[in-house]
């Protein structure tokens, strides 16, 4: 969605097509800097379903325990010239509290059923 390798030559998008070839209703995102890089997929995807482009999508699934960020304590960020501090689990949860006032669900596990070969999600 955020990527220019999803835009095709004819203006088409890879990932708009897909969801709606797939009819795709639920996403679930899982991914490294919940506070970055999930972030902004999530943000994109929920700005483009909310603007009518990713029809049939539903819901956008943050799995919590699929999710991590990275870590740069304050003191390794005052010993390095132009560093910021990045406690980890407080930005992991900052992204998370951002992608769930943004519409997202977040959701700690995630399990996949199938009832007559019907995939079904529970969270």
């Amino acid at each position: 969605m955020g990527s220019w390798e999803s835009i095709q030559e004819d203006g088409s998008n890879v990932f708009v097509d897909w969801v709606a070839k797939n009819a795709i209703t639920t996403i679930v995102v899982a991914g490294v800097c919940t506070d970055i890089c999930v972030l902004d997929f999530v943000c994109s995807t929920l700005s483009a379903r909310n603007l009518g482009f990713l029809k049939p999508l539903e819901n956008v699934v943050v799995c919590s325990n699929a999710c991590a960020t990275f870590d740069v304590p304050l003191h390794a960020s005052k010993r390095a010239k132009g560093a910021m501090a990045h406690p980890q689990e407080l930005m992991h949860h900052v992204g998370l509290y951002m992608a769930k006032e943004r519409g997202a669900v977040i959701a700690s596990e995630v399990r996949f059923a199938s009832n007559n070969n019907m995939g079904r999600l529970d969270v």
